[in-house]
């Protein structure tokens, strides 16, 4: 395997290998990127995906939440059919939030996929496609997608 690891719990095998993966997306003065710690994941295993917004200018951003909601994780098929999104069933509070980043803060978020679409069934093994989204306003901007991290779930 390539750079990776392989690890066998009872009949499971979990894998990971060629990564870590990123992606990045510059809006304004924020520069926002996505992560995943591998390209390669075992069946069942939780592929967690880390969004950063880092404020890269030398002046102060104000973003604006129109609810509890501050980001998204939507999983898809190379050919774009959607498997599953995070906030599929969670709802949010309705309300209004400024957050103002000096230079160099950064606001962090974690979201994790149990590999499972919006049946609860486990996908199959193949190619995915994870695509973070950052729900803050900037400015008249808002929903701002970064571009598909890659996702492998290997065969059990």
């Amino acid at each position: 395997m390539l750079a990776g690891w392989m690890i066998t719990v009872g009949a499971v095998v979990l894998t990971a290998a060629a990564g870590p993966v990123r992606v990045e997306h510059v809006e304004g003065h924020l520069r926002l990127d996505a992560s995943l710690p591998y390209a390669v994941y075992g069946p069942g295993q939780p592929v967690e995906v880390a969004l950063r917004v880092r404020n890269a200018g030398s002046g102060p951003v104000s973003i604006t939440f129109t609810s509890g909601q501050h980001f998204d994780l939507v999983v898809r098929r190379p050919r774009g059919d959607e498997v599953w999104r995070w906030s599929h069933d969670k709802a949010f509070i309705q309300v209004f939030e400024t957050v103002t980043l000096k230079p160099g803060d950064v606001l962090t978020y974690q979201m994790t996929w149990d590999q499972e679409d919006y049946q609860g069934r486990r996908v199959d093994s193949g190619s995915y496609q994870a695509i973070a989204v950052f729900t803050g306003h900037v400015g008249t901007r808002r929903d701002i997608k970064l571009p598909p991290l890659e996702v492998t779930i290997g065969a059990q």
